[in-house]
C-alpha cells in the first residue's frame, strides 16, 4: 500500500480539522494508501523514509527545507497568496479576498452605506491578514461602500451605523469589547462579521459572534482532489480555495442575508478567469440563466458577470505588468487570455492604452 505523509501540526485545532478531511475524503475515494502524520522538523527521518504522497502546511516554519529532497508527489497548502510555490508541487490557497467579499455582500444586502476593516494588533502584519484587507477594500469600492479608514475613531465620534470585517474571530471579539467599553450598541449601531468560525473565540466572546465560516475539513477534501488529479493528469495544479457561508450570530442584524448565487459566481470567477472561462461555465457553475447572473451582477456591482470578469483579468494583467518582468504573452495568459494581442486589444477598449505602454507609464512614476 502507498503511503501519504501529512506534514501538519496535530496540536492545532486547524490542521486537525485539516487532517479529518483529508481522512474523510480518502475513505469516499476508496484509495489505497496509508496516512502518516510526522513533524515536519525529525528531517533526517523523514529522508529515510520512502513516501509516495505528501501534503503539508506551507505556512510551518522551514516545512520547505523539510520536502527538499522527497521525491514524491506533493500538495502544499497556505493561507495567503503570497510567495513562490516549490517547483512542481501542486497547491491549494485560502482564497481571502473571497472571504472578504463574502462579509460585505452581506452588508451590501443590508443596506449599509459606510464599512470598514479591523484588526488587532496581534493580526495585523500576518501576510493573510494584509491580504483580507485587500480584499476588503477592492470589494468595497466595486460596491460602492463608503470606507471608513480608523474604526476606533468611528466608534468615538459615533460614526453609526457601521459594517465592520474583522480579520479573524479574535479581531472581532476585541471590537466586540471595544462596543462595549465605550456603551456602543452591537448590532444596531456597529455590525461587526469576524473570519474562520473559531469555536474558542465565540466561547470567550460577551456576544456570539457572526463569521465567515472558513471550513478546514473542506480544505482537506479539496488538497486530497487537487494531489490525486496532479497524480492522475502528471501536471501539477494551483487551486483556491473559497468560502461561502456566513453564519450568523449576535453582532449581525437577523436581516442580513448572503446572496450565495452571486458570492458562489464570484467565488468561481476568481478562482478561473485565468483559464479562459466563459460564461456558460459560470451560469453552469451557479445553475441559474444568463439573465438572471447579469442582474445579480449589475445590482452589486454595476456591472455585467463578463464585465466583472474583464476587470479581474485587468487587474491581474496590471499587477503582473507592474511588479513582474514576464513577456506580455505571457501575463496575458496568465489572466485568461490567448495571446499579447488579445491582450491588447481589451487594454485598448478599457483603458485607452497599451500593456506596454502601461508598464512604462508606471516605470516613469516611480522614478
Amino acid at each position: 500500500m502507498k503511503k501519504l505523509l501529512l506534514l501538519l501540526d496535530s496540536m492545532i485545532y486547524f490542521d486537525r480539522q485539516v487532517l479529518k478531511g483529508i481522512q474523510a475524503k480518502v475513505e469516499e475515494l476508496s484509495l489505497k494508501v496509508e496516512l502518516h502524520l510526522e513533524s515536519y522538523t525529525d528531517t533526517d527521518y523523514l529522508l529515510s523514509q520512502k513516501w509516495d504522497y505528501v501534503i503539508a502546511d506551507l505556512n510551518k516554519p522551514n516545512v520547505t527545507d523539510a520536502l527538499q529532497g522527497l521525491s514524491a508527489h506533493t500538495l502544499v497548502f497556505r493561507n495567503h497568496d503570497g510567495g513562490d510555490i516549490p517547483a512542481g508541487f501542486s497547491s491549494v490557497t485560502v482564497d481571502n479576498f473571497g472571504l472578504a467579499d463574502t462579509a460585505l455582500q452581506s452588508f451590501k444586502n443590508s443596506d449599509y452605506q459606510a464599512v470598514g476593516y479591523y484588526t488587532s494588533q496581534q493580526d495585523k502584519d500576518e501576510q493573510w491578514c494584509l491580504e483580507r484587507r485587500a480584499g476588503f477594500t477592492q470589494s468595497a469600492q466595486t460596491g460602492g461602500f463608503a470606507i471608513v479608514e480608523d474604526i476606533e475613531q468611528a466608534i468615538t465620534n459615533k460614526d453609526f451605523p457601521i459594517g465592520v470585517y474583522c480579520s479573524s474571530d479574535r479581531s472581532a471579539r476585541k471590537l466586540v469589547n471595544l462596543c462595549y467599553r465605550n456603551s456602543v450598541s452591537v448590532p444596531e449601531q456597529v455590525s461587526i462579521i469576524g473570519t474562520d468560525y473559531d469555536d474558542t473565540e465565540r466561547m470567550l466572546s460577551s456576544i456570539p459572534l457572526s463569521s465567515v465560516a472558513l471550513n478546514p475539513v473542506e480544505l482537506g477534501k479539496l488538497c486530497i482532489e487537487t494531489l490525486f488529479k496532479s497524480v492522475r493528469y502528471k501536471k501539477s495544479y494551483q487551486e483556491m480555495f473559497s468560502s461561502y457561508e456566513l453564519l450568523h450570530g449576535g453582532t449581525t442584524q437577523s436581516a442580513l442575508e448572503l446572496d450565495t448565487i452571486l458570492v458562489k459566481a464570484v467565488g468561481f470567477i476568481r478562482n478561473n478567469f485565468h483559464r479562459n472561462i466563459k460564461i456558460k461555465q459560470v451560469t453552469d457553475h451557479c445553475r441559474v440563466s444568463r439573465k438572471t447572473l447579469d442582474n445579480r451582477f449589475l445590482q452589486s456591482y454595476g456591472k455585467t458577470a463578463h464585465q466583472f470578469i474583464t476587470k479581474q483579468r485587468l487587474d491581474k494583467a496590471k499587477q503582473l505588468l507592474v511588479s513582474t518582468e514576464d513577456s506580455i504573452d505571457a501575463i496575458a495568459k496568465q489572466c485568461g487570455y490567448p495571446n499579447q494581442s488579445y491582450l491588447s486589444q481589451v487594454f485598448m477598449k478599457e483603458l485607452s492604452t497599451t500593456p506596454n505602454r502601461y508598464r512604462q507609464q508606471i516605470d516613469k512614476s516611480s522614478l
